[in-house]
């Protein structure tokens, strides 16, 4: 398997739109700060989780609560879920309707992401499951360009959900952090499981010496080898791990097809995808990404990194995800400046832009935190229609033509003390 290879409008009534073309001096579009800007903004966010402990206890427990009558004769598993955007979208399958994406967040024992898979089912039977290299390099909201995993690390499955969505260009359903021992709860119904691995996987002990912990060829795997199965590195690369993964997903997948004894208790919008997926055609596809070295990991050692390949991803997206799972087939690329000084707002942004077809492809702040007023930047005539549709997702804003054009985005948008959530 191989990767390829990189006006004025304010909420409430609508007022006429200034005429700013004569007399507006371009508006400074500061680079985003470096990273200890960045570090900064993280540990505020920490410590804001942290004063909001007692009511995160309360929901947790709930989640467990329903995690634990999910997952049958299972103790301690972590198994929690996003749930669907849509009411009544996972009972669609029998109409015709594709079902919902759902994103598979394997972790370790610290809640570390070790592996994301998108599962796609199609409108009929048979559908796709993607999969997305961890260190694959994308912007996060309100965090900058950081690696996949970083998502979840710093804003949990729903953020991982959200910025899968906006890598990706379509809309997800759920998303679903797993680890070992719920890996292998979802898998028990089916196992055992035989992969056919396509290369030998081996592994250096400090003392030298090579241990073979999987021989090339067919591999019979227990549920509970299935995680130890997909982390396992080896002495290859990421994308030669991915492509054991490709051998489990059709072994499991294969299992499933006719025999929904073998599908897995829940969470049901797993259960729904999976056998949906299984029916009928499966595709295993790689996001197209391409190395751009590594990176030190705190406690981790180095960590391998991807660039995305946008023209790739949108081939692939077109060609494996269903129509009515890709809001737009031009998604205009857009860039966030905080105007307000409060925390994450570009993310709170980014939230109402990427379900409209929107791509959020730079995030930072704004020269100052006194913009009373959203602004909506384009630099190019033929780019207004598209700063119309982020000016109708977010809801609030000012239409405004800046003469500097630039090819990094099509749309600037500056977040004033009138963008609100509520």
């Amino acid at each position: 398997m191989r990767a390829a290879g990189p006006s004025q409008v304010f909420r409430g009534e609508r007022e006429a739109e200034p005429d700013v073309e004569p007399a507006l001096d371009p508006i400074p579009l500061p680079t985003l700060r470096a990273s200890q800007r960045r570090r900064r903004r993280h540990d505020q966010i920490r410590d804001r989780r942290r004063q909001g402990a007692t009511v995160g206890l309360a929901a947790l427990i709930a989640v467990a609560l329903v995690v634990g009558a999910v997952l049958v004769n299972k103790g301690a598993t972590t198994l929690g879920h996003r749930g669907p955007k849509t009411a009544g979208a996972a009972g669609a399958a029998g109409a015709g309707i594709a079902l919902p994406p759902v994103v598979l967040a394997q972790t370790d024992g610290a809640g570390r992401v070790l592996t994301v898979t998108v599962l796609a089912p199609a409108a009929g039977s048979g559908g796709a499951v993607v999969l997305v290299p961890p260190g694959t390099m994308t912007e996060v909201g309100s965090l900058g360009l950081q690696p996949l995993t970083q998502a979840m690390a710093d804003g949990g499955i729903d953020r991982l959900v959200a910025t899968t969505e906006n890598l990706l260009g379509v809309r997800v359903g759920s998303g679903l952090p797993a680890d070992g021992a719920a890996l292998a709860n979802l898998v028990e119904p089916a196992s055992p499981l035989t992969v056919d691995v396509p290369s030998r996987v081996e592994e250096v002990d400090p003392s030298g010496a090579v241990n073979l912990l999987y021989p090339q060829g067919p591999n019979q795997l227990a549920a509970a080898d299935v995680a130890p199965f997909l982390s396992a590195h080896g002495r290859g690369t990421d994308l030669l791990r991915l492509a054991r993964h490709d051998a489990f997903w059709r072994a499991w997948l294969g299992r499933l097809k006719g025999h929904p004894e073998r599908l897995p208790a829940g969470p049901p919008e797993l259960r729904k995808a999976l056998a949906a997926i299984a029916a009928g055609p499966v595709q295993v596809r790689l996001l197209p990404v391409q190395s751009v070295g590594t990176a030190g990991v705190d406690g981790d050692g180095p960590a391998e990194l991807y660039q995305p390949q946008p023209d790739d991803i949108a081939k692939l997206v077109r060609s494996t995800f269903p129509p009515s799972d890709i809001p737009s087939a031009t998604r205009p690329r857009v860039r966030i400046l905080n105007g307000t000084g409060q925390l994450e707002v570009a993310n709170r942004v980014s939230s109402k832009l990427v379900p409209d077809g929107i791509q959020v492809v730079l995030t930072g702040n704004a020269e100052s935190f006194s913009y009373s007023h959203t602004q909506i930047v384009y630099y190019r005539d033929s780019k207004r229609a598209m700063a119309e549709q982020v000016q109708r997702a977010l809801g609030v804003g000012v239409l405004v033509r800046n003469r500097n054009a630039t090819d990094v985005v099509d749309v600037t948008v500056i977040v004033g003390k009138d963008f609100n959530t509520e």
